[in-house]
Parts: structure tokens; sequence; C-alpha cells
């Protein structure tokens, strides 16, 4: 929980000069952000699950490896666009 309220204030610092901070589909915040935003008659409530991230282009049928790599461009997209803020 103290990472996260850590990470969320340094990105707030970061992303002061810009009026928005949009994440891409391929973070769960984005991915959330997605799903909680698109239209659905039957929208259901949910919690961050590896399963409303898009998939990875290749099929990996170790879930532990699979799920690694989704978090690991995930990471790697987060930041990418730290980078382009500073």
């Amino acid at each position: 929980m103290v990472a996260g309220l850590n990470a969320s204030k340094q990105f707030k610092e970061i992303s002061s000069q810009k009026d928005k901070l949009i994440f891409s589909k391929n973070t769960m915040i984005g991915a959330l952000s997605k799903y909680i935003s698109t239209p659905n008659e039957k929208f259901q409530p949910m919690n961050a699950n590896f399963g409303i991230l898009p998939e990875l282009g290749e099929k990996i049928r170790d879930k532990k490896l699979r799920y690694e790599m989704l978090a690991n461009r995930a990471i790697e997209e987060l930041k990418n666009y730290t980078q382009i803020l500073k």
C-alpha cells in the first residue's frame, strides 16, 4: 500500500505539467479505465485481473510466465511514459 501511494505521488509530481494523464490499455489501470468507460448493459464491477489486459501476441501456456511478461510490458510502457514527461 505504501509503495502504491509513493508511486502515485511521484507520478503526480511528474505529470503536474500535463492536463491529462492517460494510461495505456496495456497497464492495469489503463485496462480498468477502459473497462469502466466502455458502455455495457450488463456492467459488473471487477477487481484488477490479468484477463482484462490485451494479449501479448504470442500464446504462452505457462500462466506464471504469461503474467510475468504482461507485467513487464506494462512496466516498460510506464518507464517510457515517465521518460517522456521528464
